[in-house]
């Protein structure tokens, strides 16, 4: 494998830690990955949000959700498009 493939796998490992802890922090609220700003939300009461910009493609970070036990999905509203996800 060359440095290039090594590095890429573990920034993306470091990424997939970053999102652990993001979410563990607080695992009861729902999420938002939003493809165009590389970034996933919290969703907090009041309508506030607290996001976490990552280096990940938007397919990396719904499977690590997924693995982290949550269901994501296009939200009802068309003219959004971010996925919504959250815990089952």
């Amino acid at each position: 494998m060359s440095d290039t493939t090594e590095n890429n796998n573990s920034n993306s490992n470091n990424e997939f830690e970053r999102i652990n802890k993001f979410v563990e922090a607080a695992p009861q609220y729902s999420y938002n990955i939003d493809q165009y700003k590389g970034q996933i939300c919290r969703q907090l009461p009041g309508g506030q949000e607290e996001c976490l910009k990552l280096n990940l493609e938007y397919t990396q970070m719904f499977s690590q959700m997924q693995k982290l036990g949550f269901f994501c999905a296009l939200p009802m509203d068309p003219t959004k498009t971010h996925m919504e996800c959250t815990r089952v």
